[in-house]
């Protein structure tokens, strides 16, 4: 195999994995604001100053569960991982 060759499997491992971890971040990021929001309003339909219905949003962690998915937390960090030891053997076969 040549060394552009493991190059360009590096750089497509890393695009890849980069990919991956961006999706998965965003999915967290939105369901961990979820929850937040829900929490404040809860808390705010608690004050004393609070008039109306009470709605109790209760169960909004089980967002945060699904979104965590963690087999493409670990298939991200997977090719991440893959594209710093192609670039390695890169640098080992340029310099051999």
């Amino acid at each position: 195999m040549s060394i552009e060759t493991i190059k360009i499997l590096a750089a497509v491992s890393s695009i890849i994995g980069s990919v991956i971890l961006a999706y998965r971040v965003t999915g967290i990021l939105s369901a961990l604001s979820l929850v937040a929001n829900c929490h404040e309003l809860n808390i705010q339909q608690l004050m004393p100053n609070h008039r109306g219905d009470i709605n109790n949003l209760g169960n909004s962690t089980a967002h945060v569960g699904k979104a965590q998915k963690k087999g493409l937390l670990i298939t991200g960090f997977a090719f991440l991982i893959t594209s710093g030891v192609l670039q390695l053997i890169a640098l080992v076969v340029a310099n051999a």
